[in-house]
Parts: C-alpha cells; structure tokens; sequence
C-alpha cells in the first residue's frame, strides 16, 4: 500500500474533485443528485489519490443493525459452557462497533421442552445469524432448516449437523479426539481394562461429542488389536456423594481397573475422588480446561487433558457470522477443527490460550498485552 493509498481522506477527494464532501458521499453511496460529469471527476479523484472508504463507517452510517441469537445451555460457574459464554462476550464489543447486537437464549441440556422453548425464543426475536450447539439433534434440525428458509446464517460449536444447511462448525474433530485419547491412555500395551465414565443425561439423548468420541476410542483398540474391556459407568452431573459412594462401589468391586477416562469435561469429580481416598495407582485421561480439571492435573490426579482453546474458537464462531452478515463473506473453510492440545502436570503452566491481545498464560496469573 502506498502512502497515498494509506492516508488519502474524503476531503482530498473533494478539493481534487473540486466537489463538497456532500457531493463525494452521494457518489459513494450512489445516491443520485450528483450529474454525470461530476460523478466521473469524483471517480477519477477517488483513483489519483488512492481514497479507499471506511466500509465500517458506511455501515454504521447506514445505521443498519443486526443481531445474533446464541442458543447454549444455562451453567454454573467453572463449568464447560462458562468457556462458551465468554467466547460470546469476547465478540461482543465487536459486534458493537458493528451495530450487531448479541442476545443469548438459555435452556435446561436435560429437558428437551426447555430446548423447544428456546428454539421458539430465537424464532422470534427474528434473528440475522444465529450460533448453537446442537445437543438436541432433531430439534436443532427442525430450528436450522427454518432458519436457512430466510437465508439466515447458523454457525455450529461442539458439534454439527451434517445433513443441515450451516455457514461453519468451529470445534474439534470428535472422533480424531478419542482416537487420540485411546492413543493417550493405552500406547501400545496389547491387554487392558478400562472404565469410562459417561454423565447421567436423564431423558435427555447421549450427546453426539461424547458418542463420537466414544466411537473413535473403540476404533484405536481395533485398529491396535488391544484386548481391552472398556466398563461404561454413569456419574450423576450434580450429587457429589453418590459420585464419590458410586467411585467406592466400582473400585471396590473392580480392583483390577487401572485406567480411567472421561470422554466428557468432568474429569475433575474422578480427579475429587482420588484425592479423597489417596487413590495414586490409577491413570485418568479426560477433556477440557475446567479449572477444576487444571487443579486436579497438576495434583497428578488426572494424568492427561486433551484440551481446546473454547473460549477462542467460540469468539471466530461469532466472527464468521459478523463476517457473513456485513461482508456477505463465507469462512475460507466451512468445517473448523481446532488443535488437540494436550496438557499434564508438566507443561499446564505455561500452556497459553487465546491469541495476540487476549492471550493468557495458564495458571501463572501473567496476561499479555
């Protein structure tokens, strides 16, 4: 870019034009009122000195506004989906300065009445783009095909929908993920057993994240010709004593069990448990950042995190549908798989996430600027 290029303002198109600023605004915005031959010397003004226009400032001077509806499950603090919110906060002041308002529609992950609900809330607070996690598949699916009727953007996160019409799914590659955690938690030893513990769902489906993680698991000990018992055992996600007296019960009745894995963000309450009881001869595999599950790594209670940046690819999410919304602009890629990061008690502490203003160095209290 040349210096003119860089610097040449809407006055310098004026006065080489000979022209209002007025003037040159219409030409810009094809307004009428301006004669042919005025509109050419302003064209070629614009072309001598290089007049690129602010297309932020043209979009709030059109005073054009929009809003995205984020659809996620309501949750308490230190949990997976807070990572989520703040990869919408982190989009927020962005969107502001874009005239895009973001509202965020909560509902129960177990109750599927508390989905429709939300569904319909999103409908009609008429939305222009809207970013969601489709735990509820055939429901998601009902609420996207409406949506893409209007030719309205969705962006996926956790998981997708393939026979669905999406702008992007910003997440990790589910299956790849519990290959890797067998890869992990099991190396190349040719006999084992191991349990995993799933989350109590209620009445609500499996969620597709963990059966797909669970799926390329399996794939790894076939692949690998692993003699491997896989257990599957069900915690509860908010009783914290029948978890510890279920962990009693299992261990107590399968002393033989060595390796655990969470295919879920709740490594942490397994990670309680060991603590608890001094247990230091089993080796936990689970997934996330939960600060929690960071205590419990460095503890040496969970061997290994398979981790992901949420907080950040919740915020390109966003992006992509401010990117669409004011640029008619599709991600480059539609499918965006972010990095398996894998963490233990050695390197979590200077294992950064974010990037560039927001990043931040884990457990060590340092921002960088």
């Amino acid at each position: 870019m040349s210096a003119n290029e860089k610097y040449a303002t809407m006055e310098d198109v004026a006065r080489l034009s000979g022209v209002s600023k007025g003037t040159v605004d219409r030409v810009l915005h094809d307004r009428g009122d301006v004669s042919e031959k005025t509109k050419q010397k302003v064209l070629k003004a614009i072309k001598e000195v290089g007049y690129k226009p602010n297309i932020f400032a043209s979009i709030l001077s059109m005073k054009k506004k929009y809003r995205i509806v984020a659809v996620i499950p309501y949750f308490q603090k230190g949990e997976y989906w807070e990572m989520v919110y703040d990869g919408i906060m982190m989009a927020e002041s962005q969107g502001k300065s874009l005239n895009i308002d973001i509202e965020i529609v909560y509902y129960n992950q177990f109750d599927i009445n508390s989905f429709r609900a939300s569904c319909s809330n999103t409908m009609a607070l008429e939305p222009n783009g809207v970013l969601i996690a489709p735990i509820y598949k055939e429901e998601t699916t009902k609420l996207v095909r409406e949506l893409s009727k209007s030719d309205i953007p969705v962006v996926y996160i956790d998981t997708r929908l393939e026979n669905t019409e999406y702008l992007a799914y910003y997440g990790m590659p589910l299956y790849e993920s519990g290959y890797l955690a067998a890869h992990l938690l099991l190396g190349s030893m040719k006999k084992c057993n191991v349990v995993n513990f799933n989350i109590d769902r209620g009445d609500a489906p499996p969620n597709d994240s963990m059966l797909n993680r669970h799926r390329g698991f399996l794939a790894y000990v076939k692949d690998h010709d692993i003699d491997c018992e896989v257990y599957d055992c069900t915690m509860q996600p908010n009783d914290f004593l029948y978890n510890i007296q279920l962990f009693d019960r299992f261990f107590r009745e399968n002393p033989h069990i060595s390796y655990i894995i969470t295919l879920n963000s709740r490594a942490y309450m397994i990670a309680e448990w060991m603590e608890i009881r001094g247990v230091k001869d089993k080796v936990l595999l689970g997934f996330d950042m939960l600060k929690k599950n960071l205590e419990g790594l460095r503890k040496g209670y969970v061997s290994t995190l398979i981790a992901e940046k949420t907080s950040v690819q919740v915020h390109q999410a966003m992006g992509a549908i401010m990117d669409y919304l004011i640029f008619r602009r599709r991600p480059a890629l539609k499918d965006n798989y972010v990095s398996m990061d894998i963490l233990n008690k050695y390197n979590v502490d200077f294992y950064v996430t974010g990037s560039g203003n927001n990043s931040v160095l884990i457990g060590s209290g340092f921002e960088t600027e």
